[in-house]
């Protein structure tokens, strides 16, 4: 986890500031830049000048953007998870035959990043992206991950980031969580609504060859499609596990 008594160098910060704000707006300005951080206008030109010249930003219609040099960094960040073929595989078969959107995530400095996911026909949209940090304790695939982790290591992530609400079925209380965790470890984990009201997913967890959790995979979809009477449907949970079983098969016996 990280800390915050660590000294830090302030470019460094300022610069990746300036990064994520661009992402957020999707392509802005100085002047819009340096409101929206505080900064003056001329150090953010600076910052913005320099990743230019580096070939991290180009411009667009007079406004700077993200380029696509950053995936070589991405890629490579990637090439750490084991068995991502067969799991980016599994994902896509999990699209086609359930119709949904499919992802998968692992875990960094106690957030949930989804690395992968795929859409079926009826994927529902949600406002998850590849690479944006989530919390563990409200979805699927976080409550997967978290399940898999020692008690330990759950408590120091909580008091880290909390439990921050997100809908009215969002679990706030370090008890209730600790509780469905148990659950989870017996059975799969589920988001009813946690995250996107109506929405609901089922995750199962990515286990290494020595047990190690490697990430997790969810399907969700709307409450009309994905459960009755509040429960995820059987075909969800089986072809969910399904999925997990065949990665780890793979990841046994490569």
């Amino acid at each position: 986890m990280r800390s915050e008594d660590r000294k830090t160098i302030k470019s460094v910060e300022r610069a990746f500031r300036i990064l994520e704000c661009l992402v957020r707006k999707d392509g802005v300005g100085v002047n819009e830049l340096a409101k929206e951080l505080d900064y003056s206008p001329s150090t953010v030109h600076v910052h913005l000048t320099t990743l230019q010249q580096l070939g991290y930003l180009i411009t667009v219609n007079g406004e700077y953007d993200i380029s696509n040099r950053f995936l070589y960094f991405a890629r490579h960040a990637q090439t750490r998870v084991d068995g991502l073929d067969v799991i980016k595989a599994n994902v896509r078969r999990l699209a086609e035959e359930t119709d949904e959107r499919v992802q998968f995530m692992i875990e960094e400095y106690g957030r949930g990043i989804y690395i992968d996911k795929a859409e079926g026909k009826h994927g529902a949209p949600n406002n998850t992206f590849l690479g944006k940090p989530r919390y563990l304790h409200m979805c699927a695939s976080g409550k997967a991950i978290l399940a898999n982790l020692p008690k330990e290591r759950v408590t120091e992530i909580i008091d880290y980031w909390g439990l921050p609400k997100q809908t009215e079925n969002t679990i706030t209380d370090e008890e209730t969580l600790f509780s469905e965790l148990e659950k989870v470890r017996e059975e799969i984990a589920t988001n009813k609504g946690e995250t996107v009201d109506g929405l609901i997913a089922v995750g199962a967890p990515i286990l290494s060859v020595d047990d190690r959790v490697i990430g997790s995979i969810s399907i969700s979809g709307p409450a009309h499609r994905i459960s009755t009477n509040g429960e995820v449907k059987k075909v969800y949970r089986d072809k969910l596990i399904g999925a997990t079983e065949d990665i780890t098969l793979n990841l046994r016996y490569p």
